[in-house]
């Protein structure tokens, strides 16, 4: 019973903790939109801190291509970034320093023409929980050991002794 209470315990003490709104792999805000000649899509992958844009054209060109960034609030103005070409992408990472919406716009110059195109995204927590990270994911496996030592000591418990006649 008190392992029970033990676990029930940890959710309630976990419970309060915020949700994240992203964590993992870049995710697309943008795709297949036309920006001058080229069908553009950007993936973000937005985390406070350093957010990561990838930029693919279509057809593959090699281009200029940066992406601007702003708050949505318009506390700080807009910064450009220039984007590297990546394979048959481009990369570019930019700081965004709070939790919050982003204005991004690509800009594209390539030898076919140039475009622009604008998205929104939010910047969330990259859902680090430093040290403590380690512990909260190692607790499930350790409740399933505990579980497993404790019925396999139960098994080896001897059986009691019948008396002799």
């Amino acid at each position: 019973m008190k392992p029970f209470l033990l676990g029930i315990g940890i959710v309630f003490l976990l419970g309060p903790l915020p949700a994240r709104a992203h964590q993992g792999p870049p995710f697309p805000i943008v795709e297949d939109q036309r920006a001058g000649p080229y069908a553009v899509s950007v993936w973000a992958d937005p985390d406070v801190g350093t957010g990561t844009f990838f930029v693919i054209l279509d057809p593959p060109a090699r281009a200029r291509v940066r992406i601007g960034l702003q708050p949505v609030s318009g506390r700080l103005p807009e910064k450009i970034y220039e984007a590297q070409p990546s394979g048959d992408r481009y990369f570019a990472s930019a700081p965004l320093d709070k939790a919050e919406m982003w204005r991004v716009r690509a800009l594209l110059d390539g030898p076919e023409g140039g475009g622009e195109l604008k998205a929104e995204v939010e910047a969330t927590p990259d859902g680090t929980l430093g040290p403590w990270a380690s512990l909260i994911y190692l607790l499930p496996f350790a409740g399933v050991g505990f579980l497993w030592l404790k019925a396999a000591m139960r098994r080896r418990s001897p059986a009691p002794s019948l008396p002799s006649l």
